[in-house]
């Protein structure tokens, strides 16, 4: 996959990806995708585009436990989300509705490099404007299967169980 990135700085959380007043206004994810990060200062001038590559601090959503802000960024057809850490929860709801997520080690990216992805276990990503490739932790095999098939539900549908490892 590849897309543009987009940074983000730490801490992150929930509300700053939806707005708790949006949530509780809009209930159609399609219209509610237009509103990701409207309390992000900085990212007005140039929203989020379908197909950007998020990259973040340390804790990227923090905050409420709610499934509706990793919904939201899969609806906005976000590509990845390259983050230095995740909270537990965002990043369990993000592999159940699979979203593809990457612990970022290091390198170097600014807004608007072209970064080249290659999702897996031993993940790559190649920042194309700098000519270097990313640092990048290992994604457990059960995680990239779920983000594979698009979900634990599309697993589950398509395997009758959920995979090896899902359940330790």
């Amino acid at each position: 996959m590849q897309g543009k990135a987009r940074i983000l700085p730490d801490a992150v959380n929930t509300d700053y990806i939806i707005s708790s007043s949006r949530k509780r206004q809009i209930k159609d994810i399609d219209v509610l995708k237009n509103y990701i990060f409207e309390d992000l200062h900085g990212l007005s001038e140039d929203p989020i585009q379908p197909g950007d590559v998020l990259v973040a601090g340390e804790d990227f959503g923090c905050g409420s436990a709610m499934e509706i802000a990793v919904d939201v960024l899969k609806a906005s057809e976000i590509k990845c989300i390259l983050a230095k850490s995740f909270a537990r929860t965002f990043h369990r709801n993000a592999a159940n509705a699979g979203l593809p997520l990457l612990t970022w080690e290091s390198g170097s990216v600014d807004e608007g490099d072209q970064l080249t992805i290659e999702y897996g276990p031993k993940p790559t990503v190649k920042n194309e404007t700098k000519n270097i490739v990313l640092g990048t932790k290992a994604v457990p095999d059960f995680i990239v299967r779920l983000v594979r098939a698009g979900g634990l539900i599309n697993y589950c549908n398509e395997h009758g169980m959920p995979p090896t490892g899902l359940l330790r």
